[in-house]
């Protein structure tokens, strides 16, 4: 966002346009706690009090307090159709510096640090005259004297009971203005605007903000300014004017406003006297780099806390479920029992899963006391994968079984952010030494890290360093090699500030690459160098990778398996971005994100305001206000997001009609038919912003039975998803822009695909319900033969 005079704009006017019309055309200006502009939004999504946004969006405003030459303020009653707070009595002029406005209304930090944000007394003289019907001309702008700054929050709920959908949530610009002896304004109110005007003296406003008289509504940020700051102002007056004695440049006052005015629809509570406290001693003990971080964690904090309330406890959903995150607090999406009771086939599948046997274990029964420690935690830290580990050979099985625990050990030191914290140098080491030193150590132990079952994995893992002495050469260089790569690259990850997201395609690929596209290539290592598949599965595919070797000078390079994982990394990268971001280690490509974003910050999607709340996400209250003026830019970047994902898919088949052995292709087979339904059931859906959208547990159990079933069924399934979104692409969000061709583009390469296998398939079910409906039919048939035989005797 451009300097002043630097921003191209359009000259302002609200001739002829409504309360309603302006809220939905004015962009206010987003800033953070330290009054730094972040982005913009329309008025009537700043002023949306509501669960997920308890606080509605901060935003710059300025109050104006104008003198005449008796030293009498000028005060304001608000209109009754204004939105916020109407028919109070003010200040002169309260309002906003909007976006987009010619002359340039947005006043970067270096014109507040001057004494002279030009950007905000631009904004006064526009509605003064808005208002207040004072013509430009009649104001000298360069008279307009700021002195400070306040920062307060205010829920309406006076106009509109405990549910109030409306606020104010503003970092307020005080500019002081009077009129010189003999001088005279043409003070004409905008009956939209402006119920009454009245001056007053200091002690003539004293005893009408007393209660005492026709003045008993006062808006709250006057309140507060009259309180803690006008007195000493108003007399001293003609210092407050022409000297610097009372400009304050650095200090942004932050006050609570009186309980009368908390709650709201969005429940929001005390906050802001608790921060200005921490920031006091903050800065006393820090200075002012200690001081804005206090007061930016706050923010952030804060604003976690409207996400996750909002995700568990308001959206209508049923949603309960709380995933482990940064705050442990994320609620997982459920599926009502009813919907799954409805899916017959579902049952069925669950069922001949959980009674056949389908998928065997086979490290079951080993004699070795280090291997049964290995199966029992393959189960407790990964319900998902410890199933198609274990039905893999005998020998291949505890081969991954180990890749997977020394991984997930791995994992679980770079998760930890905790047992690290101020050693991040410690944590770095161990991530890059962890192949050598705890690999090798038939007695590590692993102190102080991690929780719950990841940390008695870390705590005994030298029983699988033990059980990893004794695995084939082969299996032990691979793992080896890939833990040394993998600790390399999450070491590089330790220090980096990725609480915004990475920074570009290029990085978030790279990523990908680091926790799943090297998982990839181990496992193809292993599966080639075990004998059971051919090293045609570590070619290349069509998808081309910075981080592969040149398939010309090596056919080996590993391609495929790296479109295999970074195939699934995206899905989960996609699905947890509330968790992620609440962890404060986000991976959405800043280069996407920000190309859709009203800010700069990743979290604002997680607003209501930001991903249809009320339009396309039903709301429990609310909804017709959250519906207007909302936005549809997370949705824009998820489905963009989702696209580049799905072109991940013909690789991912490539790979696996590669696959010869039939334990190995269902291993391969089952996370893949997963991702693309998570993928599904994620696209353009809003629940992704509010907790964690996961697949029916009996459409899980299908897609396992499918996978067992073959390639046929694996092609049949992925072409059912596909399908599914490409009808949603007719319709979702950005559908005729170049996200939606883009899926498109996707689908039907995918479709293309698998179309043969697909209809093999379909026809030997059609194959089968006939002869089953067949069967059946005779069956009924000899049972009423049999019955009237029986009858005619």
């Amino acid at each position: 966002m451009a300097a002043n005079g630097e921003c191209e704009g359009q000259i302002w006017s609200g001739a002829g346009k409504t309360q309603d019309e302006l809220m939905l055309k004015d962009e206010c200006i987003l800033v953070n706690y330290m009054d730094e502009v972040i982005g913009h939004n329309n008025k009537y999504n700043c002023h949306k009090f509501v669960p997920g946004q308890p606080r509605g969006l901060l935003h710059r405003a300025f109050s104006v307090l104008l003198f005449d030459h008796e030293n009498r303020l000028l005060l304001q009653q608000r209109a009754k159709s204004k939105i916020t707070f109407p028919l109070v009595w003010t200040n002169t002029c309260c309002s906003h510096p909007l976006y987009g406005m010619k002359p340039c209304e947005v006043d970067q930090p270096e014109a507040i640090a001057q004494g002279d944000p030009k950007g905000v007394k631009a904004a006064a003289v526009r509605k003064l005259g808005h208002e207040l019907g004072i013509p430009a001309a009649e104001l000298d702008a360069s008279r307009f004297k700021f002195l400070t700054r306040v920062h307060y929050w205010a829920a309406d709920v006076g106009t509109y009971g405990s549910e109030a959908v409306w606020g104010e949530h503003e970092i307020d610009h005080i500019l002081l203005y009077r009129l010189n002896a003999g001088e005279q304004l043409s003070v004409k109110p905008n009956a939209e605007e402006v119920e009454a005007v009245r001056w007053l003296g200091s002690g003539d406003l004293k005893e009408a903000m007393a209660g005492k008289g026709d003045m008993p509504l006062w808006s709250p940020w006057f309140r507060i300014i009259k309180e803690r700051l006008l007195d000493a102002w108003w007399q001293d007056l003609d210092t407050a004017l022409t000297t610097d004695k009372y400009v304050d440049v650095t200090s942004i006052h932050r006050f609570d406003t009186a309980p009368e005015f908390h709650g709201g629809l969005g429940d929001a509570k005390p906050l802001l006297d608790e921060v200005s406290k921490a920031e006091a001693a903050a800065l006393k003990e820090g200075g002012e780099a200690q001081r804005r971080k206090v007061a930016l964690d706050a923010e952030h904090e804060d604003r976690i806390v409207g996400f996750v309330g909002r995700g568990k406890a308001e959206v209508d959903t049923s949603a309960g479920d709380v995933k482990q995150g940064g705050y442990g607090k994320v609620p997982t999406h459920k599926i009502p029992k009813l919907d799954q009771l409805m899916r017959p086939l579902e049952i069925i599948s669950a069922l001949r899963l959980k009674c056949t046997g389908l998928l065997e274990n086979n490290i079951k029964g080993q004699t070795d006391e280090d291997i049964e420690f290995c199966d029992d935690m393959l189960g407790k830290v990964s319900r998902s994968f410890a199933a198609v580990i274990r039905q893999l050979p005998t020998q291949l099985s505890i081969d991954i079984c180990i890749f997977y625990l020394v991984l997930r050990a791995l994992d679980t030191v770079e998760d930890d952010m905790e047992a690290y914290k101020g050693r991040e140098s410690d944590k770095q080491a161990e991530l890059i030494s962890f192949g050598e030193k705890r690999l090798t150590d038939p007695n590590c132990s692993i102190t102080g890290v991690g929780a719950a079952d990841e940390r008695t994995l870390v705590e005994n893992f030298g029983r699988v360093a033990r059980v990893f002495a004794k695995l084939s050469e082969g299996s032990r260089e691979v793992i080896r090699n890939i833990t040394d790569k993998m600790g390399a690259g999450m070491a590089e990850y330790v220090s980096a500030d990725l609480a915004q997201g990475t920074l570009d395609q290029a990085a978030y690929n790279r990523y990908c690459h680091m926790v799943a596209g090297l998982v990839g290539e181990g496992l193809t290592r292993i599966f080639v160098s075990s004998g059971m598949e051919s090293s045609e599965l570590a070619g290349q595919g069509e998808q081309v990778w910075s981080f592969c070797a040149d398939p010309k000078k090596e056919a080996a390079n590993l391609g495929l398996a790296n479109s295999m994982g970074l195939f699934l990394q995206k899905t989960n990268i996609i699905r947890d971005y509330l968790e992620d971001y609440v962890d404060g280690r986000a991976f959405w490509p800043q280069s996407v994100w920000k190309s859709y974003a009203n800010s700069n910050d990743l979290g604002e999607f997680a607003l209501p305001t930001s991903h249809g709340a009320g339009k396309l996400l039903p709301v429990k209250a609310g909804g017709e206000v959250l519906a207007k003026g909302v936005g549809v830019q997370a949705l824009l970047c998820l489905n963009d997001l989702v696209a580049d994902a799905l072109e991940l898919v013909p690789d991912s088949l490539e790979y696996l009609e590669r696959v010869s052995t039939p334990a190995i292709y269902r291993f391969c087979a089952i996370p893949q038919v997963m991702a693309i339904a998570t993928l599904a059931a994620c696209f353009d859906n809003p629940l992704v912003f509010t907790g964690v959208v996961k697949i029916r547990k009996g459409l899980t159990a299908r897609l396992i039975v499918a996978c067992c079933d073959g390639p046929n069924a694996v092609h049949f399934w992925f072409r059912q998803f596909a399908e599914e979104i490409l009808a949603q692409t007719k319709t979702c969000v950005g559908a005729d822009g170049p996200v939606g061709k883009r899926l498109e583009k996707s689908c039907h390469r995918i479709l293309e695909r698998t179309q043969k296998r697909s209809e093999a398939w379909s026809g030997k079910q059609t194959q089968k319900r006939l002869v089953v409906g067949a069967v059946t039919a005779l069956a009924v048939s000899s049972l009423f033969v049999g019955t009237s035989l029986q009858n005619q005797r």
